[in-house]
């Protein structure tokens, strides 16, 4: 994964200059989970070049920026440069080498789509937080509505599997892994590695080249503030949110399936 976004022929920074309504559809998400809350410090996994840390910045005293990309490390370290409060640092979601009970804040945004199978990230997630702390994770939503329709058309359920695998299609079009998640299936393994879940958020609900050729970006972000919450019971958009804790009492992950 590391070495897409190392190559010098892609520009991660370009791929967002296209993308405010997603990048404030996210920014919105993370506040709305969080809302007033301070931690001491943060770790953003698979933060890339640091999109996301500014609005992560509002809510720790200090951010750890975790990512495998050489590259993404370095335009990062540019763009923060005499920040004391945020800190680069290589690693993985599986291996982010931090300490035992580091982190009071863990976030993991647009790096589930590449682990078909989450759940060793999960334990390391589980690991580095304290007791208490909480884990915001956004996964690519196998369940979204243009899914629901079709299953609905074609009589095919969409089913809540293990470990999901890329589709055909994906993989002739596609360099790295790109996995869509059924949020069941996410739920379950958070749980199994000892998390609690305590909200969902269904985010980029109008994720549609069209509606963001045609409807200005206010509207369309004060639309996505209303429906985040009431949208994320259908499993509605096509990325989905998970603010979860880890347990002060009973530290003991449960291994049962």
């Amino acid at each position: 994964m590391a070495a897409h976004y190392d190559d010098p022929n892609f520009s991660y920074v370009n791929y967002w200059q296209s993308r405010d309504y997603e990048n404030l559809s996210e920014i919105e998400a993370i506040n709305s989970l969080l809302k007033k809350q301070i931690f001491p410090q943060a770790a953003d996994i698979g933060g890339g070049f640091g999109r996301l840390i500014p609005t992560i910045l509002n809510f720790s005293k200090k951010v750890l920026l975790i990512e495998p990309s050489a590259k993404q490390r370095q335009i990062a370290k540019k763009s923060f440069t005499g920040i004391k409060t945020i800190s680069v640092l290589p690693g993985t979601a599986e291996k982010t080498r931090l300490r035992d009970k580091s982190v009071s804040l863990i976030t993991v945004i647009r790096v589930m789509h590449h682990l078909p199978d989450p759940l060793p990230a999960f334990n390391e997630f589980f690991r580095i937080l304290k007791p208490d702390g909480i884990l915001i994770l956004e996964f690519a939503n196998s369940k979204h509505f243009k899914a629901q329709i079709l299953s609905l058309l074609t009589g095919k359920p969409i089913l809540p599997i293990p470990i999901e695998k890329r589709s055909p299609s994906n993989i002739k079009k596609r360099t790295i892994e790109f996995v869509n998640h059924h949020p069941i299936t996410i739920q379950k393994l958070l749980k199994r590695a000892g998390f609690e879940i305590d909200k969902t958020l269904s985010v980029s609900n109008f994720r549609s080249p069209t509606l963001k050729k045609i409807l200005p970006i206010d509207l369309l972000v004060n639309l996505e503030k209303k429906v985040q919450s009431p949208l994320s019971g259908l499993y509605f958009g096509p990325s989905i949110f998970i603010l979860a804790r880890k347990p002060r009492a009973n530290l003991d992950k449960n291994k049962n399936p």
